[in-house]
């Protein structure tokens, strides 16, 4: 057992022995690493929308009873009750164009502002490229840009016309993959004539926001035709249901993990069965049980190392396919389903230890036997 290069060679060999068994092994493993990459990956989604912090220091009016945001109507008369509490209350009192709109067959949220309000209302931070300058330029948000794969001066076909990307913004929440546009030209582009979705309304830092939310929703001029919430207050439902996906999905992948560990002991206690002949002849050979489980061990891991990168592979291109033809989007929101470096690597470790554990317990009982027990079975 001191040659690893014989070591090697024998255990190689034996798999070759095995045949149809091997790849029948292989392919369970594979089945589980493959459900094992696509939960993980989506608990990750869920679990990094779910973590987005939520925007405390705004609220905005829509219209009520509306199930989706941007078919809220708001004009600039709801404005007014917010205008009338700046200084003391509010800072700024701003609309805010919300639309839905289908870009290279991908639904995605295009928001409208002032270009003043991007910077000092919305908190947009220019990450790459340039502001607006003309009518025909807009931005994308950071999470728009890594899943699309857009780039500054790509061009954008919206409602008819074409727009040219000028930047890349990273914005905090729910903003974060939205398309963002001058509110001039959107006013143009989708005739809104004085209409929006929202009354955006910036509070002054240290004010009390639910008083100032209650004191808008009692106002006799939106009280019965408009809401008032805490901003990004629509998509916290949608967080805490991906949180709770996040979770369901990581019991899964424990689950994955599990059936791996079973398949693992299930195929070893399988050949140690069949084998009890060739086992008794190299324990009679001078053998030990530490090293005839070391030859299984190494076995196990050759088995375990080809399962997992086939169904990394596997599993990153399919991902990859459904993330350009069907993107998972929450409320044209997308969610980038990806295997990163970092789970691709606490993957390979816990599919190792569990793996290894299959191995342990199928081996167990071969340290308490000796040579004879074992010609006497």
């Amino acid at each position: 057992m001191s040659n690893l290069g014989e070591i090697y060679r024998l255990t190689i060999r034996d798999l070759k022995y095995d045949g149809w068994r091997t790849i029948i092994t292989l392919l369970n493993l594979l089945v589980f690493f493959f459900c094992f990459f696509s939960l993980s990956a989506l608990a990750q989604a869920g679990q990094k929308f779910g973590d987005q912090p939520t925007d405390e220091s705004a609220l905005l009016i829509m219209a009520k009873n509306v199930l989706d945001p941007s078919d809220s109507i708001v004009t600039d008369n709801e404005l007014t009750p917010a205008i009338e509490l700046i200084p003391e209350y509010v800072k700024s009192a701003t609309p805010l164009v919300l639309k839905v709109i289908r870009v290279d067959e991908f639904l995605l949220q295009l928001r409208a502002a002032r270009l003043t309000d991007m910077q000092q209302v919305h908190s947009l931070e220019l990450i790459q490229g340039d502001w607006p300058a003309q009518p025909d330029e807009v931005l994308i948000g950071e999470g728009t840009a890594h899943l699309k794969g857009w780039q500054t001066g790509d061009l954008l076909h919206i409602y008819g016309s074409d727009f040219v990307i000028s930047g890349v913004v990273r914005a905090p929440g729910t903003k974060f993959s939205s398309i963002w546009m001058n509110l001039e030209a959107a006013e143009t582009l989708f005739n809104l004539q004085g209409t929006y979705q929202f009354a955006w309304i910036q509070l002054q830092p240290g004010s009390n926001a639910e008083f100032v939310q209650e004191t808008l929703r009692n106002d006799a001029r939106l009280r019965d035709r408009f809401e008032v919430y805490l901003a990004d207050n629509l998509y916290q439902q949608y967080s805490e249901a991906l949180k709770n996906l996040g979770g369901v999905s990581s019991i899964m992948v424990f689950l994955a993990l599990l059936a791996v560990m079973l398949g693992t002991y299930g195929s070893v206690f399988l050949i140690l069965s069949e084998r009890n002949r060739e086992i008794t002849i190299l324990r009679a050979c001078g053998f030990t049980s530490h090293n005839i489980r070391a030859l299984i061990l190494l076995r196990t891991l050759l088995q375990l190392l080809a399962a997992y990168l086939f169904g990394y592979g596997l599993t990153a291109l399919v991902l990859s396919v459904l993330n350009k033809i069907n993107p998972l989007t929450l409320h044209s929101i997308p969610l980038p389903v990806i295997i990163t470096g970092k789970l691709f690597l606490s993957g390979l470790l816990l599919a190792t230890l569990f793996g290894l554990a299959g191995v342990w317990m199928s081996t167990m009982h071969l340290e308490n036997k000796s040579v004879a027990q074992l010609i006497n079975k």
